[in-house]
C-alpha cells in the first residue's frame, strides 16, 4: 500500500492546510484535507460524520460499526494540519509540492503527521471493502488544530460531542522509530506526552525618544531580563516510570543507565549521549520553558510602550502544571504585572501498557521487524493524546518506520527543513494499521 499512501500524502501536502497563531487566535483551513479524506473513506460499510463548529476547521469521523457493543473499541486518530514552511527557509524542494523523488515523499507534513493520517484513512477503506466486521467499533478521526494545541479540534469535539468519537483505546502519533542497541532492535511507542503551555507576557514601559535613554522605562530591557531568567531556570528533575522503562531498554552500560534514572546525576551524563538523545533525555525529565516569539517596537528611534514575549511551556510527568505556572509567575513577578501574563497549560499524561492493545502492538511490531521489542517511550512534545487520556481513552503513539529513517533523522524532520519520508516507511505504516485493527478487533 506504500504507493497509495504516497499518492494520498502528496495531495494532503499540496492542500497547504497550515495552522498558525495570529496573536492568541488559531488560524487554519483543515476542512480542505478533511474533504480529501472523506472522499477516501466514504462508501459502503463506513458511516461518516462531519463536525465543523468553526468554518474551515472540520473534524472528520469515519466508523465501521462493531458487532458487539461490549467489545473494546479502537480509534485511529490523525491530525490534518501542518506548521508553516517557506522556500526561503532553505528547502531543497517546494515544501508544499508533495513530490515523490527517489523513493521519498517531500513536503511539510510528510512526517508530522499527514503520512500516518493518510495511511489510517486508506486502512479503513481497505477493511470496509473487504467486508471486515469488527467486534468493537473502529473509528478513524481526522482532526484540525493539533499544531496549535487542539483547542479547536480534539478538545472541542470531546467537550461538545464526546459520544461521536468515544472509544476505549486510541492510536495516534508518535511512534515507530527503530533503533539498534546492544540487545537488538527496539521500536518506540509513546505512552506519555509532556504537558503543554502557552505563556504570553506583556512588558510595559513608557514610549519615549531613543536619544534620551537615561531614566527611560524601556520594556525591551525587561523582556531581555525575562529571557535571561527563563534560560537560567532549573525546575526539579522528575524520574517517572515510563522514563525508567525507556532507559532500561536502550542497552546502555550499567553506570550510564543508573545515572540516567538518578535525579541528582542525570545532568552529569547528558553530554555522554548523542546530541539528539541528550536533548530528549533532558526534556523528558523536567519542565521546560523556551522563549520563541518576541514583538515590540516599530521605529528605530522610539522606545516602545509595550513588548510581548511568547514562551513554550511544557510540564513533565510528575509536575503539577498549575504549580509550575505559579513558579514561572514568581520568577518574573517584578518584571511583569499579573495582568500582563496570559497562560494556558495542561498536565502531562500517560497510559498503562498492561492492556490487550499493547500486546497486539508488540506482536505487529515483531511481524514488521523480526525480533524487535516494542518499548514504551515518553514524548518530549505534545499530541492530541493529551486530550483523549483525561477523557478516559487509553492512548498510545504508534507507527512503523523503516530502518532507513533512524530516530535522530526522524525527529530532525519534525517542523524541520526538507521534511520527507520514504516509501518503505509508508508501506510499513499502512500494513501496521491494518494488522492492528484486524488483530485487536477480531
Amino acid at each position: 500500500m506504500g504507493d497509495e499512501v504516497a499518492d494520498l500524502l502528496g495531495v494532503l501536502i499540496r492542500n497547504r492546510c497550515v495552522s498558525r497563531f495570529e496573536g492568541i487566535s488559531s488560524i487554519g483551513n483543515e476542512s480542505v484535507n478533511a474533504a480529501t479524506l472523506r472522499a477516501v473513506v466514504e462508501g459502503p460499510g463506513v458511516d461518516v460524520d462531519w463536525y465543523e463548529a468553526i468554518e474551515g476547521r472540520a473534524s472528520l469521523v469515519a466508523r465501521i460499526s462493531g458487532s458487539d457493543p461490549t467489545a473494546p473499541s479502537l480509534a485511529l486518530m490523525g491530525h490534518t494540519d501542518v506548521v508553516p514552511a517557506d522556500d526561503a527557509d532553505g528547502w531543497s524542494r517546494d515544501p508544499f509540492g508533495g513530490e515523490l523523488v527517489d523513493g521519498e515523499v517531500w513536503g511539510r507534513g510528510a512526517v508530522d503527521m499527514l503520512n500516518q493520517t493518510a495511511a489510517m484513512a486508506l486502512t479503513v477503506r481497505r477493511l470496509a471493502d473487504e467486508g471486515f466486521r469488527p467486534r468493537g467499533d473502529l473509528v478513524f478521526w481526522a482532526v484540525p488544530d493539533e499544531e496549535n494545541g487542539g483547542y479547536l479540534g480534539a478538545k472541542q469535539v470531546i467537550e461538545s460531542d464526546h459520544d461521536l468519537i468515544r472509544t476505549d483505546f486510541a492510536l495516534t502519533e508518535v511512534g515507530g522509530a527503530a533503533r539498534r542497541t546492544a540487545d537488538g532492535l527496539v521500536v518506540d511507542a509513546s505512552v506519555s506526552d509532556k504537558g503543554m503551555g502557552v505563556v504570553h507576557l506583556a512588558f510595559r514601559g513608557r514610549q519615549s525618544h531613543a536619544s534620551l535613554p537615561h531614566g527611560a522605562d524601556n520594556p525591551l530591557l525587561k523582556a531581555a531580563e525575562a529571557v535571561r531568567r527563563i534560560d537560567a531556570w532549573r525546575p526539579a528533575v522528575r524520574i517517572s516510570d515510563p522514563w525508567r522503562r525507556w532507559v532500561d531498554a536502550q542497552g546502555f552500560d550499567a553506570g550510564l543507565a543508573a545515572a540516567l534514572i538518578d535525579p541528582n546525576r542525570i545532568d552529569e551524563v547528558l553530554d555522554l549521549l548523542p546530541v539528539g538523545m541528550a536533548a530528549h533525555a533532558h526534556a523528558c525529565t523536567r519542565c521546560t520553558a523556551v522563549p520563541t516569539i518576541i514583538k515590540g517596537g516599530d521605529k528605530i528611534n522610539t522606545i516602545p510602550q509595550t513588548v510581548e514575549l511568547a514562551v513554550n511551556f511544557r510540564p513533565a510527568l510528575g509536575d503539577s502544571a498549575d504549580s509550575m505556572a505559579q513558579e514561572f509567575r514568581d520568577l518574573l513577578s517584578d518584571l511583569v504585572d499579573d495582568d500582563g501574563i496570559f497562560a494556558i497549560h495542561q498536565d502531562a499524561t500517560a497510559s498503562p501498557t498492561d492492556t490487550p492493545l499493547w500486546e497486539v502492538l508488540a506482536s505487529v511490531t515483531d511481524q514488521a521487524h523480526e525480533g524487535a521489542v516494542l518499548v514504551p517511550a515518553m514524548l518530549a512534545a505534545w499530541t492530541d493524546a493529551s486530550w483523549l487520556r483525561p477523557a478516559g481513552t487509553t492512548t498510545y503513539g504508534f507507527g512503523l518506520l523503516s530502518e532507513k529513517l533512524p530516530p535522530s533523522e526522524y525527529w530532525a524532520r519534525f517542523h524541520g527543513v526538507d521534511e520527507r519520508i520514504d516509501i518503505e516507511s509508508l508501506d510499513l505504516s499502512a500494513t501496521g494499521w491494518y494488522e492492528v485493527a484486524r488483530q485487536f478487533l477480531t
